[in-house]
């Protein structure tokens, strides 16, 4: 059964996301780059204003020299991958397998999907229209017999919605005009050294590349060689990795005002661990891992996580843990808008039962029995009933 391999991208995600929200950010030219620093370098660019002659890695100061009219929005990471979350659920209906690149781009494999949804093509080019109908998400879709292909079709296409399907057969002359510095894959300072070689006997694309024995290539670039002579001839036949889905249970908080106090931020922080545990006590189950994500008002975040040596889900075992995370990620003396804190490697507890009903209560420890007692009272009258001196600001 010959295989078809989707490449789905977005591009310019982060951009799509902001005129989705914003629509007088639509048709002008716009970039993704922290807005703290004019020195800060730009780190994607919109179709204009790369017709105006910006380019991803230039400062945002040069830019705007360049491109008077440019806007400048900030990246943020949180809601790229929120976003990256909805579009896997929008294509889990049709795809049994999906992998994902980076936010806003994915692989898919419709290999016997046929006789369900219709010729690949027909679905690709759906699954394109209902992007850009619903989400305002327009995309490129490149369709081949291997993820590749289909990632270097999408590439190829420069004006969203586009989809090109490469027929079985006809990879080695779609490839052979493309330039190696396209392959993805590589290791940036691999593409530096490879192509630096690959320069100096002047096999510059991939059909070059495909037309030179493996013998030779070998002598060339080495253990490379076999991978690249490959890839020039259009064979991957590496699947299509379905992710693991592992349960998580994430709160979050935005701050407003910004707010730099320690004390505050650690008591914030507490009250969304409390939540948490309330919400790990009530499906019985304990956490293994603790992972806390700040983000500062220049736009920058921060991530740290700590493995637990024993899963458990009560304040009084969690709190000194989240103290160390937020002393790891608060490194930076700058204001914070958001925190988020998820507890992941959720498994049943380990607990010895008793004998008598009733006394399983009585032999926990103080602090046990009172976040239990907590979680009674708020259930009955609201979760703003009770709340820790700590937690008021």
């Amino acid at each position: 059964m010959n295989r078809h391999i989707v490449c789905l991208q977005i591009p310019a995600f982060r951009i799509v996301l902001a005129r989705a929200a914003d629509s007088a950010l639509r048709g002008r030219p716009v970039v993704v780059a922290p807005t703290h620093t004019p020195r800060a370098l730009i780190r994607e660019i919109s179709t204009e204003a790369l017709h105006e002659g910006l380019q991803i890695g230039i400062p945002v100061d040069l830019g705007r020299l360049i491109c008077p009219g440019l806007r400048v929005i900030p990246p943020d990471p949180s809601l790229a991958h929120a976003a990256h979350r909805e579009l896997q659920r929008h294509i889990s209906s049709v795809a049994p397998v999906w992998e994902s690149i980076k936010p806003g781009s994915l692989f898919l494999d419709l290999t016997g999907t046929t006789r369900l949804f219709g010729p690949p093509i027909d679905l690709a080019a759906r699954i394109s229209r209902e992007l850009a109908h619903q989400q305002r998400w327009p995309s490129t879709i490149g369709l081949a017999g291997n993820k590749l292909v289909s990632q270097l079709a999408a590439i190829t296409l420069t004006k969203p919605p586009q989809v090109l399907s490469i027929h079985s057969g006809a990879e080695q002359s779609f490839l052979a005009p493309l330039p190696t510095m396209v392959l993805p894959g590589l290791h940036q300072a691999t593409i530096s050294r490879i192509w630096q070689r690959l320069k100096d006997v002047n096999l510059i694309t991939l059909g070059a590349i495909a037309a030179v024995s493996l013998a030779h290539l070998q002598a060339i670039l080495g253990t490379p060689a076999n991978m690249l002579h490959d890839w020039a001839q259009g064979i991957d036949c590496s699947p299509v990795h379905s992710p693991i889905a592992q349960p998580v249970i994430e709160r979050s908080l935005h701050l407003d005002p910004d707010d730099i106090d320690d004390r505050v931020l650690l008591g914030r922080l507490y009250r969304l661990l409390e939540q948490i545990c309330t919400t790990l006590r009530q499906h019985q189950r304990v956490c293994r891992l603790l992972v806390l994500t700040v983000r500062h008002s220049d736009h920058v975040e921060r991530t740290a996580e700590e493995p637990l040596p024993q899963g458990t889900f009560w304040e009084v075992d969690l709190q000194p843990a989240l103290t160390r995370l937020f002393y790891r990620c608060f490194t930076r003396r700058v204001r914070l808008t958001r925190m988020m804190l998820r507890v992941s490697r959720l498994e049943p507890p380990a607990q010895q039962l008793s004998l008598f009903d009733g006394s399983d209560s009585l032999s926990l420890p103080r602090a046990h029995r009172l976040a239990l007692a907590l979680d009674q009272i708020r259930e009955k009258f609201g979760e703003q009933a009770l709340s820790w001196g700590r937690t008021v600001r």
